[in-house]
């Protein structure tokens, strides 16, 4: 006997364990825009209608009471001229909040240290005069340092290199504002001074 079975080739799933649609979440946002919608349209028509009650009456004169209006009138016109007088009196005694203005200047050396003779340039009684440039930057602090002239001597040149660089500077003024600048500043070299 053979034994024969009819099989399915999808199986189908009783019908509790199917999934359970849901709503989708951009239907709910698209209700959700909907309502806030509608909740801003009415409230801008409701606010829109309401009228703004005058603050002030309007002044009617009758008879003898002209009279005191005109005196009210130029009481007020009195007391506004007072009040714009007293502004302009307080104004002409304040004084003006800017800053003096500062002149232009260039950078001055403030804080000097003297150059150490190097021993080697001592012992070979070497003397001169070392032009150097110094970079100064916006706060006094000399950035790059170069000798301009030579004195001659290689040591010398070094020694006032590292001198200047140790120097502090007031900066230039330039409109009223520190800005970076360049000095050129002679270092000398004597064995009498020594």
């Amino acid at each position: 006997m053979t034994d024969t079975t009819i099989r399915s080739e999808t199986p189908v799933p009783p019908e509790e364990s199917l999934p359970r649609k849901s709503s989708n979440p951009l239907l709910w946002l698209l209700l959700l825009l909907a309502l806030l919608a509608a909740i801003w349209f009415f409230y801008n028509r409701s606010a829109s209608s309401v009228a703004i009650a005058p603050t002030t009456t309007p002044n009617i004169i009758t008879g003898d009471s002209q009279q005191t209006a005109a005196q009210a009138e130029r009481a007020q016109a009195d007391a506004n001229a007072a009040r714009k007088a007293a502004r302009a009196e307080r104004a002409a005694r304040t004084p003006v909040a800017s800053k003096p203005r500062i002149a232009d200047r260039g950078a001055e050396a403030v804080a000097r240290v003297q150059p150490k003779y190097p021993p080697t340039a001592w012992r070979n009684r070497e003397e001169g005069s070392v032009l150097v440039r110094a970079d100064i930057d916006a706060d006094g602090v000399p950035g790059d340092v170069s000798v301009v002239r030579r004195s001659g001597s290689r040591d010398l040149d070094s020694a006032a290199l590292a001198a200047v660089r140790q120097w502090h500077f007031r900066p230039a003024i330039e409109n009223g504002k520190a800005v970076a600048s360049a000095v050129e500043v002679p270092v000398d070299f004597k064995l009498d001074q020594q």
